[in-house]
């Protein structure tokens, strides 16, 4: 069974910064990545989660094994944002929907 993929306003508005074809290039993988997710991500060593590598660019990943929902938390270039990675820390898994 397909894992459900969900795009969290973060990496809407960043998607939206990039150019048409980049932006396009990362929902493409997004949408692949949810038969087979163990192949697209890789473990973040130090932080929670996932990475999903298109390109030069970098999704965060947040991955709800039980519930099969992957979380598109946030995109960026590789060789800019890692730094940033500290400010997720506290707020991971924030986003999910629990109802």
């Amino acid at each position: 069974m397909a894992h459900e993929v969900v795009l969290t306003e973060t990496v809407v508005s960043a998607l939206e910064q990039y150019e048409t074809q980049d932006a396009e290039r990362i929902l493409n993988t997004l949408e692949d990545i949810g038969d087979f997710p163990d192949h697209f991500l890789d473990r973040l060593k130090n932080y929670p989660g996932y990475k999903l590598r298109v390109g030069d660019f970098r999704v965060l990943i947040d991955w709800d094994k039980d519930n099969e929902v992957i979380y598109a938390i946030d995109a960026f270039e590789r060789k800019t944002e890692y730094r940033e990675l500290g400010k997720y820390r506290e707020v991971w898994g924030s986003w999910r929907d629990d109802d």
